[in-house]
């Protein structure tokens, strides 16, 4: 087994990029981070005074040095700055979503195979506690007939000066959050029959989809995944219904609060949440009891992608799996329009 190292790149340095990239690529063996692309020089020579700060995509495409790119760049940039990148000779992470258009992952993936380069895309939420704590005890619920999910936010107060926020294809929390709570969803249960969607612009001088309500039908399963920006009393993170018991978990993973504090996956309390445990209800017994929550750990990620490129094992999110994501998301942008069904017969 080779333990070479890579000389990674980080396109961006917003919450993405310095939140979530960094801290784990500098504190993962065998990554070590030499380029970033962004305009905050003085903040990123603070925090990694070796790291070459780059003002165009140009130098990163360029150097000889750099053997992996991230690119946490705005979504409209997914899908071009990527192939270039790949055009480069660089193995590539996306941020999530992959990218706007389906049809533009199709072309990055069949890029990547042909010049034998790793694709991978940054669906972190597999990741989570709670989301980890349910994989665990998933079979001892028995058959499983309702799985719901959301991400709540008490936002009522529109930004546009984020981009998120603005006018845009491929902006809102549908990219943004609903591409989290679908890969959960297909992990957990593989590809839907059927998809209906309710798609909504709420808030006062909202531009971009800032509520979501998705239904993804399994036989007799059906999976609920929700998001809203005027929450103020969140609703469970996750809660799953079988034929033996039910897990409900509240509370959202602390690993993102962490990183923004400077806690790093170095630090013993790192993903460590003690506080909202998941209840699990018996159904036979109907007994009540606190479940201890798995450890976060997004690190978990690169320590994988590490292996991936330079041993050739498993890709910790193949490209494939993010593309069905996107298309998930396209079919719920057709349902909320049409009001109805839509079958996902012949899509994947």
């Amino acid at each position: 087994m080779s333990n070479k190292n890579l000389n990674v790149a980080i396109l961006g340095f917003g919450l993405s990029g310095s939140t979530f990239h960094a801290p784990l690529i500098t504190t993962t063996s065998g990554l070590k981070l030499t380029h970033v692309l962004s305009r905050q020089t003085d903040k990123i020579k603070a925090l990694y005074p070796d790291v070459t700060v780059c003002q165009s995509i140009d130098e990163i495409l360029a150097s000889k040095e750099i053997d992996l790119v991230i690119n946490t760049l705005p979504n409209s940039e997914h899908y071009s700055i990527s192939r270039a990148c790949l055009e480069a000779g660089k193995h590539v992470v996306v941020e999530k979503p992959f990218v706007i258009d389906s049809t533009d992952g199709v072309e990055l993936i069949k890029l990547a195979e042909s010049k034998n380069l790793v694709l991978s895309v940054y669906h972190n939420r597999r990741w989570d506690n709670g989301f980890l704590t349910l994989r665990k005890y998933l079979p001892e619920l028995g058959k499983i007939y309702l799985y719901q999910a959301s991400y709540d936010r008490f936002r009522p107060v529109v930004n546009l000066a984020k981009w998120r926020e603005q006018d845009g294809n491929g902006n809102g929390i549908l990219y943004d959050l609903g591409s989290h709570l679908i890969d959960q969803a297909l992990t957990l249960f593989g590809k839907p029959q059927a998809v209906f969607a309710d798609l909504d612009i709420q808030r006062e001088n909202a531009v971009a989809v800032d509520y979501f309500e998705i239904v993804l039908y399994y036989d007799k399963l059906r999976v609920i995944l929700g998001s809203s920006s005027v929450v103020a009393n969140p609703r469970p993170i996750l809660a799953i219904h079988g034929d033996k018991g039910s897990l409900i978990k509240y509370g959202l993973d602390p690993q993102e609060e962490q990183l923004k504090a400077g806690v790093t996956p170095l630090d013993d309390i790192y993903g460590v949440d003690k506080e909202n445990q998941p209840n699990f209800t018996s159904g036979a017994e109907n007994i009540h009891h606190k479940l201890n929550t798995e450890k976060g750990s997004y690190n978990e990620y690169y320590s994988q992608l590490h292996q991936c490129i330079v041993n050739n094992t498993h890709n910790p999110v193949m490209p494939n799996d993010a593309l069905n994501v996107i298309k998930i998301i396209e079919l719920c942008q057709v349902s909320s329009k049409e009001q109805r069904l839509i079958s996902c017969e012949g899509l994947f």
